[in-house]
């Protein structure tokens, strides 16, 4: 059947010519289209063999491994024809094993205290590059289905605990002043540079003559020591801490007393921290943070508040003795 073109009258055309025209077209576009379209990129896993430490089957299993770790975290993995390398390898020491992935998106290290913890590793390891996170217990590369042993037994620095008793004189500029044996315990756990304190029943035992006449506490106090010789035997070290306490300084005409929060500041000397045993001296200064008061009754029978600051310093020898703890 013929049609003539309206431009042309007298020029025919067909109609089936032209359905076929069209096909041609479409195929045309359809493979510019998929010439155009950049091509998947597919990531290969190569052991650097030079490197590593495991045996040909553990070799082969743990590639086989990290191309399903990466495939679970939608890395498209091929044999050939790769657009980008991932390279694997392993170190071994004793019963260790360390990890370590080369890529384009970054590299990661991590050891394992068993072969066995390999899978879990290479999951977080492969969902941490490519989510560009770090791989640490709290990161996105961590679930519940790959949380290796390893990990479930955290390690952690050792601390020295160690009970001390200390032994010393005392004094507080309120009211004149006032002095005495002083005396106190606690205990410490210390690191190489810093420890923590916890000090209690702390007395400094105020002495008149052959008679006691008032006396200022530090029920309990908390703080933190740092130590200027971190790995030495012996070290100075300077301390800052808060109590809970109270004075009563007994005067002629009545007590002053006082309860309350203090600060406290100490300089010290430790001696023997390589050892089970210590010898430390120490001086304390503990600045309350109230004042003490007391009710005078006057000759008119008027009674009058006064108050007085009462700071305390210590200097005293200690003995301690401990061993390792958590």
């Amino acid at each position: 059947m013929q049609h003539h073109d309206s431009a042309n009258p007298g020029r025919p055309f067909a109609i089936g010519g032209s359905a076929r025209g069209a096909r041609a077209a479409s195929s045309a576009v359809l493979c510019l289209g998929l010439m155009a379209a950049p091509a998947r990129a597919a990531t290969c896993v190569v052991i650097d063999e030079a490197k590593d430490g495991l045996d040909s089957a553990d070799r082969a299993a743990a590639k086989t491994l990290f191309e399903e770790a990466l495939g679970e975290s939608e890395v498209s993995v091929a044999q050939t024809g790769c657009t980008e390398t991932w390279t694997l390898y392993h170190v071994k020491l004793g019963e260790s094993v360390t990890v370590f992935v080369q890529s384009p998106k970054g590299t990661r290290r991590e050891r394992v205290k068993t072969i066995e913890d390999l899978p879990g590793t290479y999951s977080q390891m492969a969902r941490s590059l490519v989510a560009g996170v770090d791989n640490t217990v709290d990161s996105e590369a961590v679930d519940r289905r790959n949380v290796t042993d390893t990990q479930a037994q955290r390690q952690r620095v050792h601390a020295d605990a160690v009970w001390y008793a200390k032994l010393g004189y005392g004094t507080t500029t309120a009211a004149g002043g006032h002095a005495g044996p002083a005396f106190g315990f606690g205990r410490r756990w210390e690191l190489d540079r810093v420890g923590i304190n916890l000090g209690f029943l702390n007395f400094i035992t105020y002495q008149d003559q052959d008679e006691f006449e008032g006396v200022s506490v530090s029920w309990i106090d908390l703080g933190a020591d740092y130590f200027f010789d971190p790995y030495g035997n012996s070290s100075a070290y300077v301390g800052a801490g808060l109590s809970l306490g109270n004075h009563s300084l007994p005067e002629v005409g009545g007590t002053y007393e006082g309860v309350g929060l203090q600060g406290k500041a100490s300089i010290g000397y430790e001696l023997f921290r390589a050892s089970t045993i210590r010898l430390l001296i120490q001086l304390d200064t503990m600045l309350p943070m109230y004042r003490l008061t007391r009710s005078v009754t006057l000759i008119a029978g008027e009674e009058r508040t006064e108050k007085v600051y009462s700071p305390t310093f210590g200097l005293a020898m200690g003995l301690g003795w401990g061993g390792e703890t958590l």
